[in-house]
């Protein structure tokens, strides 16, 4: 986590880049409903201060861990692994992992 180092100086300034949810009218946004959509966006797209804005809409570092690790499906193997890295997560306590194990065991019937 040595990357996230400097967020606790600047914490609840960040903002995240609207252009990451290109295809959602962002008015009337529900950044709770769609935290999932949010945190995976940030993860697969998203510069440092759009991670720092997650940070301080979704309760820190550990609040967006735990949506990575309980919430997040929808990455790529690279991504998947840049996440645990980043967030201090086992690969294999992922729902995003487990998802693709179960994939590869369906298709191999």
């Amino acid at each position: 986590m040595r990357i996230f180092q400097t967020y606790t100086e600047e914490k609840g300034k960040h903002k995240i880049n609207k252009g990451l949810l290109w295809e959602y009218s962002l008015g009337g946004f529900d950044w709770q409903k769609y935290r999932r959509v949010v945190v995976e966006r940030v993860i697969k797209f998203g510069r440092i201060s759009d991670w720092y804005g997650a940070f301080d809409l979704y309760g820190g570092i550990r609040g967006v861990k735990k949506i990575a690790r309980d919430e997040v499906v929808d990455l790529s193997p690279r991504e998947l692994e840049f996440m645990c890295r980043a967030l201090n997560i086992n690969i294999e306590d992922t729902r995003c992992y487990k998802q693709a194990q179960l994939r590869r065991q369906h298709l191999s019937c």
